[in-house]
């Protein structure tokens, strides 16, 4: 029987095609059509629902967008509250220190709330970024080998101060691998080019010096530059979650392909 929907043969006596759900018209018994309406022919319930882990990936990304803000508010609110804290730092021995009015006292307790936000709203971020790094070189892993283990990759980027080293070598080695993965079966893919990805430990380490001096051009200047660590970052991330996405419908695909072998194969013998 040649499906009129997909184009694929099955068996005649099946009441339905095992590629794409569509009903066989030539039995007379009637058979619910449980396919999801789609514009492309082929194109299947798993291509519809996006994967779990693609998922994760993109509330990774969200969160990352949240501390984005965050950083923005707060890294501003800082040089007011450094401003309102120097009188009381900059105090001899034995000096009494001055009073606090209430807008300043008000000001602190702002900006101690900002700092118990972005450390919640921080620790959310990394916690969904390590788990979605975590099961995307899993996937990826079952077409090819990484550089790094998921486990390898997660302990890496844990790493501070110079986590964005090791990140840097970790998004290298997946995006080029799903790359050639997915070339090598004629997909389309996301890439991020390399003068770009090379920004990201670059940056890294020269976001830390500037707090060394108390400078408000030179603070200002670093949370500019991880402001812009954190963009590479979600670019990066971007091409890898379609990336993934792609790979998972394949090997979605490679799963259901051998099972309907299985089942043919099974009834040829029968």
């Amino acid at each position: 029987m040649i499906c009129k929907k997909c184009g694929r043969e099955y068996e005649d006596d099946m009441t339905k095609c095992l590629w794409c759900g569509e009903p066989n018209e030539s039995l007379n018994e009637p058979v619910e059509n449980t396919s999801e309406p789609t514009s492309d022919a082929q194109q299947s319930a798993f291509d519809i629902e996006e994967p779990e882990n693609v998922q994760r990936g993109k509330s990774a990304v969200t969160w990352l967008k949240i501390c984005y803000i965050l950083a923005i508010i707060l890294g501003i609110f800082s040089e007011y509250a450094i401003g309102l804290f120097k009188p009381y730092m900059n105090l001899a021995k034995g000096e009494t220190p001055p009073a606090m009015d209430f807008l300043s006292a008000i000001s602190v307790l702002f900006y101690l709330f900002l700092i118990f936000v972005f450390s919640i709203v921080f620790l959310i971020a990394m916690y969904k970024f390590c788990r979605w790094l975590y099961f995307s070189i899993k996937t990826l892993r079952k077409f090819t080998s990484t550089e790094f283990s998921p486990l390898a990759a997660l302990i890496c980027t844990l790493i501070p101060w110079i986590s964005g080293i090791f990140d840097y070598f970790i998004f290298k080695d997946v995006l080029e691998r799903q790359q050639k993965v997915l070339a090598a079966r004629g997909k389309n893919f996301a890439t991020v080019p390399s003068k770009m990805l090379i920004g990201i430990p670059i940056m890294t380490v020269l976001c830390i010096a500037p707090y060394c001096y108390d400078s408000i051009v030179l603070r200002m200047l670093a949370l500019v530059i991880a402001l812009s660590v954190c963009v590479l970052y979600i670019k990066a991330m971007n091409a890898m979650i379609q990336n993934e996405k792609a790979l998972t419908i394949i090997h979605e695909r490679e799963i259901l392909e051998r099972k309907v072998d299985e089942i043919l194969a099974q009834r040829e013998k029968s």
